[in-house]
């Protein structure tokens, strides 16, 4: 699993260069890849948003929404958008007395 991880950072590591214009001796991977087969790197764990926004604390909203990314702004946004629709008192058009 190791070697993979470090394939991938190895490749995001090209594409960053390659965004910026700057490139490397091939030497440079060489060592590079050796340092990083030496740990075990996992992949951070996919956050919760929607775990995490039901668990805000009062007054945290603001710096935590501001901390999404993209994605999870998009994701948010349909967690949301599904419980305002599952939770809307508006859609519940039943009578008082039956």
């Amino acid at each position: 699993m190791a070697n993979k991880n470090v394939s991938t950072i190895i490749n995001d590591w090209y594409d960053a260069m390659a965004n910026n214009n700057i490139s490397v001796q091939p030497k440079a991977t060489t060592l590079l890849s050796s340092i990083l087969s030496k740990y075990n790197i996992t992949p951070a764990p996919k956050r919760d948003v929607w775990q995490e926004f039901l668990t805000l604390k009062a007054g945290s909203f603001d710096s935590w929404y501001k901390s999404l990314t993209a994605d999870e702004l998009a994701e948010w946004e349909v967690k949301r958008s599904m419980a305002n629709k599952k939770h809307d008192p508006r859609e519940e058009k039943q009578l008082l007395k039956d």
